[in-house]
């Protein structure tokens, strides 16, 4: 394809919420990105060789995976994206209980009551690369879920968002920085 044509092609296969313009620019900015385009007979292939993960997981791949044709599958790349670093906790509130007997914030989960996916992404998992789970995860999730609290310090989560924090047993404890973020029952801590 063409990289001259590229905001028709977008305008043609994205969804009209995605800003065809910012999603071009990202692409064109991109030395992979650019490469594969181009070498792509038609927008279909482009967006199966992204989602495949042909090339880095940055923005690009967030949008292709929320707006374009296959954005029906989005949840499934975030969980995915969770890996066995997931845990399930339950949801009377549409939200997770976190916090300790000082304090405590419900993060909505996007999705309403059941069943909720949480998954810990910790600085020490990274390794500094560029590929690890941890650099993945702080690198598109932001792009991938809505946004929710930041916190810091040490605070805890319950396994039931109605839970009693003075007497209840948390599923798991955090000390630092996280930020959060959740989609339609998906509920990730990345650390900053």
């Amino acid at each position: 394809m063409k990289l001259e044509d590229i905001d028709d092609v977008l305008k043609q296969n994205v969804s009209k919420d995605c800003c065809v313009r910012w999603l071009a620019a990202c692409i064109l900015h991109s030395d992979d990105y650019s490469k594969l385009y181009e070498c792509c007979r038609n927008y279909d292939e482009f967006e199966e060789r992204v989602l495949n993960k042909e090339c880095c997981l940055n923005d690009i791949y967030s949008a292709i995976s929320m707006y374009g044709k296959d954005r029906r599958n989005h949840w499934y790349r975030i969980r995915e994206l969770f890996g066995d670093r997931c845990f399930k906790t339950a949801s009377d509130v549409g939200s997770l209980l976190v916090g300790n007997e000082e304090f405590q914030v419900l993060i909505p989960n996007g999705y309403g009551d059941g069943t909720t996916r949480v998954a810990v992404f910790n600085k020490a998992d990274s390794d500094f690369d560029v590929n690890s789970d941890y650099d993945v995860a702080f690198r598109i999730m932001p792009d991938m879920m809505n946004s929710g609290p930041y916190l810091h310090g040490m605070f805890n989560i319950y396994p039931y968002d109605c839970s009693d924090p003075t007497v209840d047993e948390p599923c798991k404890t955090l000390e630092g920085r996280y930020w959060t973020y959740y989609y339609e029952g998906l509920i990730a801590f990345v650390e900053y």
